[in-house]
């Protein structure tokens, strides 16, 4: 085909008709679906935009929130059904899942519309919580024996006080006959002591606890019956005999004793099967039991001489003294050999006093033991 033929014009024309009609043909077809695109992009942009402030309704309190909206919320932001029902009743969200949820939240905010109350109102409505920041409450176990005599509480001191060289003389099953000469002596020596009572209700038993507080002695509970084969078959046996004495005391006296002697001792062969759990309920409820480390044995027949050579011996080798000794009506010899004990002890420098409420106690089995 040569140039200026008629082959060539013939070439010629059609190129020139093809890019006259079918190359802006095509460029509007290009364009068309671009422009359908970008509108149906944008139509994808208004409705997620409305999606979120309809949302941002919800959670702002401005909309009526039905069960199906709200499902329909949290089902969107990525939560699972299990971490759904955590957020309804309050618990916390597992730390993988909310940190799905905060990175949708934060790329979903594309409009103005969000207003800054009702974000702070969606996010003061349940405050997020971590592992680091959750208090787990500490939960004491209850007592089986809690709702027994719930008005048998004292206090518990902060600080116990350990006086060495302290000789503490303690008396117990009493009152009795000879309790007013016990006074006498103690009262003479302007000495302390305290006395572990067994009381009754009877008018001659109330005047005599009476007088030991007045005297400035400390009183505590030893028992109401000092049967060891009652007192000792439970942990209920062994309250209801304590508050008994307890309320007796506190009748008389005006003194809630928080002090107190097991009869016997703590450890002795009747209380092998309850001790642990009575002395566990008894430091639960404030109080302090005292044993002893220096032993009359008045109550083992010892005679005058027994005493006054033995006491003052086994006092030498403690740092501090707690002394047993006995005011029942059968112990004449305690009476008899007290006056020249004092005299003793006193000559020999020893300090007295009685068991305060935070004298640290001792004992043979126990917090103190």
């Amino acid at each position: 085909m040569q140039f200026g033929s008629v082959a060539f014009f013939k070439v010629l024309i059609k190129t020139v008709l093809c890019i006259v009609f079918f190359v802006p043909l095509v460029l509007c077809v290009i364009f068309a679906v671009l422009l359908w695109n970008k509108g149906v992009t944008l139509e994808e942009v208004q409705y997620e935009n409305e999606k979120l402030a309809y949302k941002v309704e919800l959670l702002s309190g401005n909309a009526d929130l039905t069960v199906e909206d709200f499902y329909k919320v949290y089902s969107e932001s990525g939560l699972s059904d299990a971490a759904l029902i955590a957020y309804i009743n309050g618990e916390a969200v597992p730390d993988d899942t909310q940190a799905d949820v905060q990175t949708k939240e934060a790329s979903s905010v594309v409009t103005e519309e969000v207003s800054a109350e009702a974000v702070q109102t969606a996010e003061t409505a349940e405050p997020e919580q971590t592992e680091e920041t959750q208090e787990v409450p500490v939960v004491e176990p209850v007592s089986p024996y809690a709702s027994l005599y719930e008005d048998m509480t004292v206090r518990v001191p902060t600080v116990f006080v350990r006086e060495e060289g302290t000789i503490y003389l303690t008396f117990d099953d009493g009152p009795s006959k000879n309790t007013y000469s016990v006074l006498y002596y103690l009262d003479k020596y302007d000495i302390k002591a305290t006395f572990f009572v067994v009381p009754q209700r009877t008018e001659e038993c109330y005047a005599i606890m009476k007088q030991i507080v007045d005297s400035g002695h400390a009183i505590g509970v030893h028992s109401t019956s000092h049967d060891y084969n009652t007192i000792y078959t439970s942990v209920e046996a062994y309250l209801e005999d304590f508050y008994n004495a307890w309320q007796m005391i506190y009748e008389a006296t005006g003194v809630k004793t928080e002090i107190f002697r097991f009869p016997g001792g703590s450890l002795n062969d009747y209380n092998a099967a309850t001790r642990d759990a009575i002395i566990e309920e008894m430091t639960r409820r404030g109080f302090r039991f005292y044993d002893w480390n220096v032993d009359s044995n008045d109550a083992g027949g010892a005679t005058w001489t027994d005493m006054y050579n033995s006491i003052p011996a086994a006092i030498a080798t403690k740092v501090r003294s707690f002394v047993l000794m006995h005011d029942s009506a059968a112990r004449e010899n305690t009476v008899y050999v007290l006056e020249d004990i004092l005299m003793l002890l006193k000559n020999e420098g020893y300090k007295f006093d009685k068991i305060n409420n935070n004298t640290q106690p001792v004992q043979f089995i126990g917090p103190y033991a």
